[in-house]
């Protein structure tokens, strides 16, 4: 006669824990469903505060890796948010703030500004964005003293959503100007060591 209750018991509890099990699943599925678009696109609206936030006159990137990073952050923007001309300007801005003086002027604002709305529009009608970027670790750059200036070469690469090749290995060359501030004086496909 005591067994009967227990085993009505047991059935109960795992009716229960099985009604618990479909009611989480259910509500995983609906946060992923709802909020997930709404979070990466928050995530890209941060990304664009930081990066136009920062007075790099000010605050300039005190590393190779640093200016390379900050770099990237502006690249990933441009290739992944819908911008308008604006916000585009400011970023080109805030990418000229890490150019030498050699790179400004031979990429005149105007010219630098069109070729970039070109080839945004190419990846946006190909549907390939910048999904990521990855750096060298510092212990990793390489420098040099070339004409008594100091160089830097830092390592990254681009990882594309959308793109046949999803993988973009480059460097960005680096020279120290008259403030000890490290700018960017080129690019290069990285070929490997």
């Amino acid at each position: 006669m005591l067994s009967t209750p227990v085993k009505k018991k047991k059935k109960s509890f795992s009716s229960a824990a099985i009604l618990v099990a479909f009611i989480l699943c259910a509500g995983l599925v609906l946060y992923f469903s709802f909020f997930k678009g709404s979070r990466s696109s928050t995530s890209d609206a941060n990304l664009f505060q930081e990066v136009t936030s920062r007075d790099l006159s000010k605050n300039y990137p005190q590393t190779p890796v640093e200016v390379a990073n900050v770099y990237c952050s502006i690249v990933k923007c441009m290739y992944t948010d819908d911008l308008t001309e604006d916000q585009l300007f400011t970023l080109c801005g805030q990418m000229r703030a890490l150019y030498s003086r050699e790179l400004l002027e031979s990429n005149p604002i105007n010219d630098m500004l069109y070729r970039l709305e070109q080839e945004i529009e190419l990846y946006k009608d190909e549907k390939i964005t910048v999904s990521s970027f990855v750096i060298e670790p510092a212990e990793d750059v390489e420098y040099a003293v070339v004409s008594d200036k100091k160089r830097a070469n830092v390592e990254f690469h681009f990882t594309l959503k959308g793109a046949k090749v999803n993988r973009l290995p480059e460097e960005i060359l680096l020279e120290e100007d008259d403030k000890r501030e490290f700018k960017i004086i080129g690019w290069r496909a990285h070929e490997g060591k």
